[in-house]
Order: structure tokens, then C-alpha cells, then sequence
């Protein structure tokens, strides 16, 4: 399902968020990501993969820039954001923040994502 496919291609954005604001991106940051995403998505990790390796490869966009795009992909298909994948996005997320040493701008993002998360 397409739809679902970009919520964690969204899930990815997010968590390369997390993981640049600190100290920029470190290979064992990536490393954590890359691990915590097969854990947690099991099967569809490789859409959150690929949209990480975009941005950190290609693209290297501010982290506001790619935090709003993360944004405006899960409000697009907000009706097959469940419950479920809301609470999966946020395990992420905090996975990521602990892996990357979970800093004041990790919980910033994460307070921030989570009350935007709310509004869908």
C-alpha cells in the first residue's frame, strides 16, 4: 500500500531528524537507526531505510526543512495513520533520541512531534 509506504518514509525523515540535530549525523547514530528500524518496522523497514540514506547521502536538508516535509507527508495520509503507527513512529523516534544520547534539541523534537502528532 502506497500510503502506508510513505508514513514510514515519513518515519524515516523524522528519525533523521533526531539523529542530525545533535552533533550531525555519526556512523554509529546511522548504525542505531538501521537497527532499531528492522526491530520496530520489521518488514517495512527498508521505505524508512531508503528515505534516511536519501537525505543523508543526496539531499542533506536542514533539519527544520526535513522535519516539515516528514510533517506534511503524515498529514497527507493522515486516515492511515492508526493508532498503531502513531505509537510505532514515537517508539522510533525515542529509540533513536536514546541511541543519539537523547539531548534537550532530541526532546524538543520529540515534545514538538508529539503534539503535532496529535492534531492528525
Amino acid at each position: 500500500m502506497f500510503e502506508k509506504r510513505e508514513i514510514y518514509r515519513a518515519i524515516g525523515e523524522l528519525a533523521y531528524v533526531i539523529a542530525k540535530a545533535t552533533n550531525g549525523l555519526q556512523p554509529e547514530e546511522k548504525a542505531a537507526f538501521m537497527q532499531i528500524i528492522k526491530e520496530e518496522l520489521k518488514f517495512e523497514a527498508w521505505a524508512a531505510e531508503s528515505r534516511f540514506e536519501i537525505l543523508d547521502e543526496k539531499i542533506h536538508p536542514t533539519i527544520d526543512h526535513a522535519y516539515n516535509e516528514a510533517l506534511h507527508g503524515l498529514k497527507l495520509y493522515k486516515e492511515q495513520l492508526t493508532p498503531e503507527l502513531k505509537t510505532t513512529a514515537v517508539t522510533v523516534l525515542r529509540k533513536v533520541a536514546q541511541a543519539c544520547g537523547n539531548t534537550e534539541i532530541d526532546e524538543f523534537i520529540l515534545d514538538r512531534f508529539e503534539s503535532d502528532l496529535k492534531k492528525f
